[in-house]
């Protein structure tokens, strides 16, 4: 059967880890694939086990050694110029696989052509499986969600499978980036505006043993923070936006501001009065529901702009009807977010430009 995804594995040391990825990958992938392993300067055990590789797979292996650690954003970028695959999977050595993955990961990108790159479901993502159950009981209970999938404002690196086509488009990880973090969210940024969507595909599932390599550098906090500065002088900061939406009469439909705010990376909470409506279609992982109790609406929804205040405060507030307004503009000097009733769409995207960019 002809090769149809290279999957591209950065390796520095991390043996077992690394034999259980390799090993899951093995038993549970049934779609054609070769592996691209770029050997990051590993000690000698995981050389030599790498080596053997070769030998018990039934399959084609190419091995990339780097004589010293050049970091995984280098890595995987060697791994995208050696693959001649139409599918790309970038995957950590730290992920282990579950029966069906990939198969359907390439499902969700045959099946949606607007979306170029693609997660599975994951506990990095919020996918986890309860206490005592297997990885892989976990990863069963998902079937139902084949064919599914949600919208990303980005993918995360552990596991992404791309189309050839947006490598040709946007190019590779941004090296600038250093030995990681952040480089896949700016890849993903750069693809969304050649216009291809990033998702979840539901019904995939891949576990992450998350930062098992990052943990081993001292530095890692600050190399975080460079690098987010770095994406943000360029991408701008993400915005919270809140919707206040209380009015059963004539409830507020904002499907189109809501897709185009959080496919532009921006997060929205949506505060509705128990028995309104949702207001959206579009299933968005920076799209979230506050459902708040019949009576006292007004007064929780000052409420929860001022509990918000202290961790992951609101920068923008929408009303949808004025006294609610007037009462949120009453207080503006304790909460400090901007505060709109139901605007047009211009106005609340002049809004977001100016909360999002960095000073």
């Amino acid at each position: 059967m002809a090769i149809s995804c290279d999957i591209i594995i950065p390796v520095w040391n991390e043996l077992e880890a690394t034999r259980e990825c390799l090993e899951s990958i093995s038993a549970r992938t049934d779609y054609p694939y070769r592996l691209i392993i770029i050997d990051n300067g590993s000690a000698s055990e995981t050389q030599d086990y790498l080596k053997h590789l070769r030998t018990v797979e039934n399959r084609e292996i190419l091995i990339i050694r780097n004589s010293e650690n050049l970091g995984f954003v280098k890595a995987a970028n060697q791994g995208i110029v050696a693959s001649r695959a139409s599918r790309i999977c970038i995957m950590n050595n730290d992920t282990v696989a579950t029966q069906g993955w990939l198969a359907e990961m390439e499902k969700i990108l045959e099946t949606h052509p607007e979306i170029g790159i693609v997660n599975p479901s994951s506990n990095t993502s919020g996918q986890m499986p309860a206490c005592g159950q297997t990885i892989e009981g976990y990863a069963r209970g998902l079937q139902g969600l084949h064919g599914q999938i949600q919208e990303l404002y980005a993918c995360r690196g552990f596991c992404m499978l791309m189309r050839r086509d947006v490598i040709d488009k946007i190019g590779i990880f941004d090296e600038a980036y250093g030995i990681g973090y952040f480089e896949e969210t700016e890849l993903s940024y750069r693809a969304q505006k050649k216009g291809f969507k990033i998702a979840r595909a539901k019904g995939a599932y891949v576990y992450h043993k998350e930062s098992m390599t990052f943990k081993k550098y001292p530095e890692a906090d600050s190399l975080f923070k460079k690098n987010e500065k770095i994406f943000q002088g360029r991408w701008g900061r993400r915005a919270r936006v809140g919707f206040f939406i209380d009015r059963v009469d004539a409830p507020l439909r904002i499907d189109d501001i809501a897709a185009s705010i959080s496919r532009a990376g921006h997060e929205i909470l949506i505060f509705l009065r128990r028995g309104v409506l949702w207001p959206v279609t579009i299933d968005h992982a920076l799209i979230r529901k506050v459902e708040m109790p019949y009576i006292f609406f007004g007064f929780g929804s000052l409420y929860q702009v001022f509990k918000r205040k202290k961790k992951k405060p609101l920068d923008i507030v929408v009303a949808d009807n004025k006294l609610l307004g007037e009462a949120f503009k009453a207080f503006v000097a304790f909460h400090g977010a901007t505060v709109l009733v139901y605007p047009e769409k211009r106005l609340l995207q002049d809004a977001i430009t100016q909360v999002s960019r960095v000073q």
